[in-house]
């Protein structure tokens, strides 16, 4: 037995992911509450829970293309998934905002449900039913590709040989991981189709169509993206680093309570607004790098963020 789980990356969130959180809460209270109808009225609740929550393509009902994303089949199906929503949601939740991880997720649900459905010989006609937040969580994961390629995510592996225990860590450049991952599940939505003649067990096809939706939406949110239509108000978004402008005056002592206006450019991000003390707080945790720059409203050009570790501003 061998079991390789991902257990965290280098990201800290600098805003709580109430939209992931939420969905976790929906995904595990839905779980719980369909236990407990299961348990007590046995096969009528089953019944009902396939025919009202999951996606049967055949039946012309609208809802279960939304409820469908937040079903499961057993707890370890639910354990799996969530892991990965909370990894992967909590990141690109805080660089792309909580309304657009929510449209992302659920358009990325959608997207993945039609593309079983295109994957299936029966298609619209298909009577197999499909439940899960996979799809969706795939779109994060599409979507955390193209923002954070470069970065590194730990895992941890247990495994047992001859009754003896073994277990460890290592990591993995992001684009390595989720690369061949996507490729894994093209290779078995392909060979499922082709052997199963599109019937149960794992979606991959969900996957695939999740993933891809997740990195389309990501490309569009890049294009056009507010912040960037607004460069003109606020400067370009990407500019060569170069030394300091001259200091012209010193700023107050950081006020926790002082009204954001500081935006931050790292990693080929925009983050913000922030104030002054939340950026010297974030440059002394490591979170914000030395060679970030910064802007706020009335400044003709991006600055950097050294100037703002004691507090300088012009």
């Amino acid at each position: 037995m061998f079991i390789i789980l991902p257990v965290g990356m280098n990201y800290q969130t600098r805003r709580l992911p109430i939209v992931t959180f939420t969905l976790i809460g929906l995904n595990v209270l839905i779980y719980l509450i369909s236990l407990v109808f299961t348990l007590t009225q046995g096969k009528d609740a089953i019944e009902w829970i396939y025919g009202h929550l999951w996606l049967i393509p055949a039946d012309s009902a609208w809802h279960p293309y939304l409820t469908s994303m937040f079903v499961h089949e057993g707890f370890f199906h639910l354990l799996g998934n969530m892991l990965y929503l909370f990894l992967f949601g909590c990141c690109v939740e805080d660089i792309i905002g909580r309304w657009r991880f929510t449209a992302l997720y659920l358009l990325g649900g959608l997207a993945a449900e039609f593309a079983y459905i295109a994957g299936t010989p029966a298609h619209f006609a298909s009577e197999i039913p499909m439940g899960g937040a996979s799809g969706a969580i795939s779109a994060c994961m599409g979507a955390y590709l193209p923002l954070r390629s470069k970065v590194h995510i730990d895992f941890k592996y247990f495994g047992m040989f001859f009754f003896r225990v073994f277990s460890g860590e290592f990591s993995l450049a992001a684009w390595v991981v989720i690369t061949f991952w996507f490729l894994k599940d093209v290779f078995f939505a392909v060979l499922s189709y082709n052997i199963n003649e599109g019937g149960g067990g794992v979606a991959f096809g969900a996957h695939v169509g999740g993933f891809v939706a997740g990195l389309g939406l990501i490309g569009l949110h890049k294009l056009f993206s507010p912040k960037q239509n607004a460069e003109t108000k606020r400067g370009p978004m990407r500019v060569p680093v170069r030394k300091a402008a001259p200091v012209a005056a010193r700023a107050p002592v950081a006020n926790v309570n002082e009204t954001p206006t500081l935006y931050v450019y790292q990693g080929e991000t925009q983050y913000g607004p922030y104030n002054l003390f939340q950026i010297q707080q974030m440059m002394a945790d490591g979170s914000v790098t030395s060679d970030a720059q910064y802007w706020s409203e009335g400044m003709t050009d991006w600055r950097s963020i050294a100037e703002l570790a004691d507090g300088v501003v012009s």
